[in-house]
């Protein structure tokens, strides 16, 4: 596995327990706005880097600083 790779799966777990954490809170009534918000905030910055993962994935890029590197789609351009 990969350096980047590992990291967004380690990043993965680690919120999954969270997610745990926050759906046992929010079920009984726990969860404060705070916890809600911060929650949130995590999923958006997991989900972009997974979209980024994916579309390194899909190009046949990597990742460069937390950035994609879509150069590597030449003339094709990823229209279809």
């Amino acid at each position: 596995m990969t350096g980047e790779r590992a990291k967004l799966a380690i990043a993965l777990k680690h919120e999954e327990w969270v997610l745990d954490q926050v759906a046992c809170d929010l079920a009984g009534g726990r969860a404060t706005a705070r916890r809600c918000a911060e929650t949130a905030v995590v999923l958006e910055r997991v989900a972009r880097q997974l979209r980024e993962h994916a579309a390194a994935v899909s190009f046949g890029g990597g990742a460069v600083d937390g950035v994609v590197d879509a150069g590597v789609l030449g003339d094709e351009g990823g229209a279809r």
